[in-house]
């Protein structure tokens, strides 16, 4: 009794009785398996939250050179637009001197020497007749000479003074027509008001897409008819240039190819488009679409 009353004093509480010390220790291993858990959580949280972060900044940094690369892209494009344009302006002033100085030297001096040729003939009409068939020939001669000369003066230099790029495209396809034996369709818009301020550079390169895709058209497209349309709205031109030939374009690309480039070089230069693909009832449509304005340089 004496011993038992004091053990009696010491546990007063029946959870902590000798009886309750198998719950109490599952209990306490329950708690330090749940700290252990959340502590072991916990530990990964932070783990995982470390790798975001540095996933985060990996994927800004990727972002910064991506970004870098495109403005990079982007500089060198507009460069080499801007080396497109000036040769190309280099070209037409080139082509402009070569067919000023045709026009003035060698075709004046072959329209003298057909007025030369003229009056030798008048004056040995009947006397010599052998001699006047042969100045006859050679007068016909000098007269395709001198059309050969006039049609070069007109491909090197399209658009003359006073001209509208309508004007000039209609004239070109017409003679090319004549040429090569091809029915032929023109449709186009009004010419824009004489105030109308325009990129001379921009028609230039429209017509020069005309000129090759019509000579596309003789050299390898087998056509009987070609039809062009030069449609202005909104500030661009779209030239639509369709034959009835063998097509699609792809049939004959590899010897065409070095042009079609050149066309897209040229229309990209200016900031427009050109595309290619096979006509509703065979043959081959190219589309090139060019705005005829500059747009304003940033400040």
């Amino acid at each position: 009794m004496a011993v038992s009353a004091p053990a009696a004093a010491v546990l007063p509480f029946p959870l902590l009785q000798p009886s309750a010390a198998p719950e109490l220790a599952g209990a306490a291993l329950v708690t330090l398996a749940a700290l252990a858990l959340a502590l072991l959580l916990g530990r990964r949280s932070q783990a995982a939250l470390e790798r975001g972060n540095v996933l985060e900044r990996q994927l800004q940094a990727a972002r910064g050179a991506h970004a870098e690369s495109e403005n990079a892209l982007a500089g060198s494009h507009e460069v080499l637009c801007r080396l497109v344009r000036q040769q190309e302006s280099l070209r037409e002033a080139e082509r402009s001197r070569i067919a000023r100085d045709l026009h003035d030297e060698l075709g004046h001096r072959l329209l003298s020497l057909r007025a030369e040729l003229a009056l030798q003939q008048a004056a040995l009409r009947g006397t010599s007749p052998g001699a006047h068939d042969r100045l006859s020939t050679a007068i016909a001669s000098l007269d395709g000479a001198i059309r050969a000369v006039r049609a070069l003066v007109g491909g090197l230099r399209p658009i003359t003074a006073g001209q509208s790029l309508r004007q000039a495209a209609e004239r070109h396809l017409a003679d090319f027509a004549r040429l090569h034996g091809l029915d032929y369709r023109f449709d186009a818009s009004q010419d824009p008001a004489p105030d109308t301020e325009r990129d001379g550079e921009r028609d230039a390169v429209l017509f020069r897409v005309l000129q090759e895709s019509l000579s596309n058209v003789a050299r390898h497209a087998r056509a009987t008819t070609v039809c062009v349309s030069l449609l202005e709205a909104a500030g661009e031109a779209v030239l639509t240039v369709e034959d009835d030939g063998i097509g699609p374009f792809a049939s004959r690309q590899s010897s065409a190819g070095h042009g079609v480039d050149g066309m897209r070089e040229r229309t990209q230069a200016y900031g427009g488009t050109l595309t290619l693909a096979p006509g509703r009832r065979g043959g081959t449509v190219l589309c090139a679409t060019l705005p005829l304005y500059r747009t304003p340089a940033p400040a």
